[in-house]
């Protein structure tokens, strides 16, 4: 399967797109520190829940995987 084809990795690459652009924006403006950081904390816990999401469902399918392969040899 394509990375492209899954339509929560097309939104979590449109999330950080956003946030990089917006970040690109915020340097470009000098925007205020506090608010970059904010930003970047943000970006950091979309990226973290992203990964724990897609680990977790992983973690999943490989169990039920087992369970299929060990059900269809009784």
């Amino acid at each position: 399967m394509l990375p492209l084809s899954s339509k929560k990795f097309c939104a979590y690459l449109l999330a950080d797109l956003s946030w990089t652009a917006l970040m690109g924006y915020g340097v470009y403006a000098k925007m205020d520190w506090s608010l970059l950081m904010a930003m970047v904390v943000t970006k950091g816990f979309v990226q973290v829940g992203y990964i724990l999401g897609q680990a977790a469902l992983d973690k999943y399918v490989r169990v039920a995987k087992i369970a299929a392969s060990l059900e269809a040899k009784d």
